[in-house]
């Protein structure tokens, strides 16, 4: 039942996404109705009062965006801002006097926002595209193939072109089940696909080919503006290993901090071998805290004893999640003696998180 839905789903797309806009667009002209009709009508009918009800009519339209469209988080808080103002507008001018913050507290546009925010960290198609992923590996060795594509190659590349995007997704899958040294540039390609979903499959993909023609533009795929993708870039850089260390150290220095802070997520999880700490080192120091933070975790991982006064040093920096992170290598890296004495620092952070950890670390030395 569930495989039948989902193909359903994948078949339509086009003709879903269009009917959810519909219906979106349906339930918002409602409310925007009903809100205008309610605000004339009501001084002439005694029913005054209803006016805090209203906003509930925006919520419906507003929660079915942040379920379909998680990844739209940041605009669907303008939005329920927005709809705020426009309610407090025309309130005004058919003379309602009320606390806006009374109104986005009865309503639930509060929680709304908050919803919409958690939903925009966790992008929810991720989900549909897993099981998709997990059904579709069950079929391909049930039926002994590995795509539907047969292993053709040229079928494949054909597919690569499609305007469907599930089209596109399977055939960069296809691509990553050939022991053919041809996928390479296709995937490469793929890498500049408008979907996510076929960049993030392209990049798995060219992690598994060994090839150094995959390094440079796994690089560049470290500043892509999906987060996902770029966190399996970084990823697929630390699985090509010691091909890749040349451009990872160079990427230190890129100009874009998200280069940076791919780069050092990959090397601290490369199966490379790095001959010196010395460039990693001196991210401690970047203008960027994301930089700074994933520095500290990688010299936390790939790191020795040598680079605790480094490390030290960290516990002092200016960024909290940076502090954090220090106090946990410490725990991996320094001595007792002058771990206590740094502990004991870190009890009087101005930050309560770092208190906490603090305690934490000081409480498994005391053990």
């Amino acid at each position: 039942m569930l495989e039948r839905l989902l193909r359903l789903i994948q078949k339509h797309r086009g003709h879903i996404e269009t009917g959810k806009l519909l219906f979106i667009s349906l339930l918002a002209l409602i409310a925007l109705f009903v809100s205008i009709y309610v605000l004339w009508e009501s001084p002439w009918t005694g029913f005054r009062f209803i006016y805090v009800f209203i906003p509930h009519l925006y919520l419906i339209p507003i929660i079915f965006l942040a379920l379909w469209y998680p990844k739209s988080g940041l605009k669907l808080v303008g939005i329920i801002l927005l709809s705020v103002v426009f309610f407090a507008f025309f309130a005004e001018i058919f003379g309602y006097q009320f606390s806006i913050a009374f109104v986005m507290l009865y309503t639930g546009l509060d929680l709304a926002t908050i919803m919409v925010l958690l939903l925009y960290v966790k992008d929810r198609r991720l989900v549909e595209a897993i099981l998709t992923d997990l059904i579709e590996r069950g079929e391909r060795k049930k039926e002994g193939d590995t795509s539907r594509f047969g292993g053709d190659f040229d079928v494949i590349i054909a597919a690569l072109g499609s305007s469907d995007e599930h089209d596109r997704e399977e055939a960069v899958d296809a691509l990553s089940e050939l022991s053919d040294p041809r996928v390479v540039l296709p995937l490469i390609r793929a890498l500049s696909d408008d979907s996510p979903y076929v960049r993030r499959n392209a990049v798995e993909a060219l992690g598994r080919t060994g090839a150094i023609k995959a390094v440079h533009p796994l690089m560049k795929v470290l500043a892509d503006d999906d987060r996902y993708v770029r966190e399996t870039a970084a990823e697929a850089l630390g699985h090509l290993g010691d091909i890749a260390i040349p451009e990872l150290i160079q990427g230190l220095s890129d100009k874009d901090w998200r280069i940076r802070v791919g780069t050092l997520v990959a090397l601290r999880v490369t199966t490379g071998t790095i001959s010196s700490l010395d460039l990693i080192l001196e991210t401690l120091s970047d203008e960027s805290y994301y930089v700074r933070r994933e520095a500290v975790k990688t010299i936390g991982r790939i790191g020795n004893s040598s680079i605790v006064p480094y490390i030290i040093q960290s516990t002092k920096d200016s960024d909290a999640g940076v502090r954090l992170r220090a106090i946990k290598a410490l725990g991996k890296l320094g001595n007792e003696g002058e771990i206590i004495q740094v502990l004991n620092r870190c009890m009087q952070d101005t930050d309560s998180a770092v208190r906490v950890r603090a305690q934490e670390e000081l409480n498994k030395i005391n053990q």
